[in-house]
């Protein structure tokens, strides 16, 4: 089965990201094909260059280990680009995508989630 996560929320103002990875490591040691899309403020958990401090998570990392264990990890470029983040500064493996790559991974999933505030 393919499940698509959409993300549209801060990334440590709330535990929306932390939410979808979870879910997103559970599917995927389930077997399933998992695919996240980051839109709007979202895409600042894709920043590898984040210093959390010690006692916060970090995003990027975890992110980073769902790209390792085969999840697709698509950010939206318009929404990186208004929020500086650049090819350099994006987890390994990740693609930035835009609104027609959202709406192929929504039509072609079996299951769409969407976390937003």
């Amino acid at each position: 089965m393919h499940i698509t996560i959409q993300l549209n929320v801060p990334p440590y103002t709330n535990e929306d990201v932390d939410t979808a990875i979870h879910l997103a490591e559970t599917l995927l040691k389930k077997g399933h094909k998992v695919s996240i899309f980051l839109f709007a403020d979202s895409v600042l958990a894709t920043n590898k260059l984040v210093k959390p401090m010690r006692a916060d998570r970090n995003l990027p990392s975890k992110l980073q280990e769902l790209s390792n264990n085969g999840a697709e990890i698509h950010i939206c470029g318009l929404c990186a680009q208004y929020r500086g983040i650049t090819e350099d500064m994006k987890i390994d493996n990740s693609v930035f995508s835009g609104l027609p790559e959202m709406a192929s991974l929504i039509y072609n999933s079996d299951r769409y989630i969407n976390l937003m505030p």
